[in-house]
């Protein structure tokens, strides 16, 4: 199994090296947003496939889950069954972890992209984490990743996730939540 982060670093070095010989420090700032774009994306890739197989192996059936919001009943279920043991933690994490994997696309949007508009984001964010799905779904299929499969509330957990790292963003950049304390710009009088 081949690790996509470590295999597609190797190449984004390669593009670094280029880049810097042909473009030197010019409009260096976005330039390196983009470098970590790639690195976002390859650990997207990693983290949704599991690895690249080679050579291809066909005994990794994936799954379907088509309905929307069946994590909740789930959730719960697992709830009363078991109470807040481990497997409840776990698929509480896990669901976070759908969550928060796509909003620093929704950051990258606005920011490297200059998306301004929330449904285009949403459209974006939508056909991102499709496509995701969709790869989880077929190439398990092909023996090129190992068992995952299509899971509905991925899909929508994903796109949520990216649209609020973008509508965040906004706020930030709006000046409506500060990271940074404001220093006060009045002097004060002194007595």
């Amino acid at each position: 199994m081949y690790d996509v982060v470590a295999c597609g670093s190797l190449f984004l070095l390669l593009y670094i090296i280029v880049d810097f010989i042909i473009n030197k420090s010019r409009d260096i700032v976005r330039r390196l947003i983009f470098y970590s774009f790639v690195v976002y994306l390859l650990n997207v890739v990693q983290l949704t496939t599991g690895g690249i197989v080679l050579p291809p192996q066909n005994d990794f059936l994936p799954t379907t889950q088509l309905i929307p919001f069946y994590f909740i009943g789930d959730l719960f279920s697992m709830y009363l069954t078991y109470g807040l043991d481990w497997f409840f933690w776990n698929s509480l994490k896990l669901t976070f972890f759908n969550l928060i994997m796509l909003m620093p696309l929704g950051i990258y949007l606005s920011l490297l992209y200059k998306v301004k508009r929330i449904s285009t984001t949403f459209l974006i964010v939508f056909i991102v984490s499709l496509t995701i799905e969709t790869i989880q779904f077929f190439f398990p299929y092909l023996g090129i990743i190992m068992g995952r499969g299509f899971n509905v509330d991925d899909l929508i957990i994903n796109t949520l996730g990216g649209v609020i790292g973008f509508v965040l963003f906004g706020l930030i950049k709006k000046g409506s939540i500060s990271i940074i304390p404001r220093l006060n710009t009045k002097q004060e009088k002194s007595y």
